[in-house]
């Protein structure tokens, strides 16, 4: 095998009816040139993991398991280690790529070779990897660039973009490996861990580059961990914190249109706005109560 483009890891705790079609996807792909780490986090399903991996008899792909459970930003951080290209990819493991995600994202890094990271558009599936609606998601798509070119997200006007509405999919970008920090993914958070990074990197003069091909799938399901955190407050209380602190970064830079977003947390607002009134038509008065308190907060940064 020639040296690989780019690497695939593959953070993993649960859900091997997921992994196995995720690893398919993989495999799919329509340049052979790259390699994939399963990364279990100490996860109930080693065996099967590590068989399902192993049933392939493919030297490009590998199974590795955690002595003990690092936790989402944890763990992501020590699959970045297993990189052995110079491109690395983190594939959610109950994601799929298309069969061109690859190709598409090395080209772009070799028309961008400045670019922390490239991102591309996806496409909502369910569980049965069908298309499937998502109002958050569309209004994601209502604020990304519409263009049929690559658009770049870097400085100020980048950070507004984001805080509008994060309409860049995490699990679609593929970083270059000699960009990323050591840990460039901080356990304080739970659900804003990908805001996070993305407000770092345009913060300290990165940039990330878009490209209009939808070649990832991403899937919307009741199992996974941003639907929890969704339900209750968690995730809500996360980017309020988030939000101000970013607001008070921008305003040490001069980016004052940035800080402005940030203050007016719209985005969070109007999300809030839509889960209330359907934990209300749900009879959820206790759920909805809790998150018009958590409305009440976005008023006080």
């Amino acid at each position: 095998m020639s040296d690989p483009a780019i690497s695939f890891a593959i953070p993993y705790h649960r859900g091997i009816h997921y992994l196995e079609r995720a690893l398919a996807s993989v495999v799919a792909q329509t340049r052979d040139d790259w390699t994939c780490t399963v990364v279990d986090d100490a996860g109930p399903e080693p065996e099967a993991a590590a068989a399902l991996v192993a049933g392939y008899a493919d030297p490009r792909l590998r199974y590795v398991r955690n002595e003990r459970n690092l936790g989402l930003a944890g763990n992501w951080n020590h699959a970045l280690t297993f990189a052995d290209a110079p491109l690395v990819t983190l594939l959610h493991s109950d994601d799929l790529l298309q069969p061109g995600y690859a190709d598409a994202v090395v080209r772009a890094h070799a028309r961008h070779p400045g670019a922390t990271a490239v991102y591309t558009r996806a496409r909502v599936v369910g569980v049965d990897d069908e298309p499937s609606f998502s109002f958050p998601d569309r209004v994601k798509r209502v604020i990304e660039p519409r263009t049929s070119a690559d658009v770049e997200v870097a400085g100020e006007a980048g950070l507004e973009r984001l805080l509008r509405g994060q309409f860049i999919f995490c699990p679609t970008l593929c970083y270059r490996v000699d960009a990323l920090a050591a840990a460039p993914f901080s356990d304080r958070w739970r659900q804003v861990t990908d805001l996070a990074f993305l407000a770092d990197t345009l913060l300290s003069g990165g940039r990330i580059v878009g490209i209009p091909d939808a070649v990832y799938d991403y899937r919307r399901h009741g199992e996974s961990e941003t639907a929890k955190l969704t339900a209750s407050t968690d995730r809500f209380d996360e980017e309020i914190v988030i939000y101000d602190e970013l607001a008070g970064r921008a305003e040490a830079l001069g980016w004052n249109r940035a800080a402005a977003t940030a203050r007016r947390k719209r985005i969070i607002r109007l999300h809030l706005g839509y889960r209330i009134l359907g934990d209300l038509l749900h009879g959820r008065t206790a759920a909805a109560r809790a998150k018009r308190a958590a409305l009440a907060r976005t008023r006080q940064g």
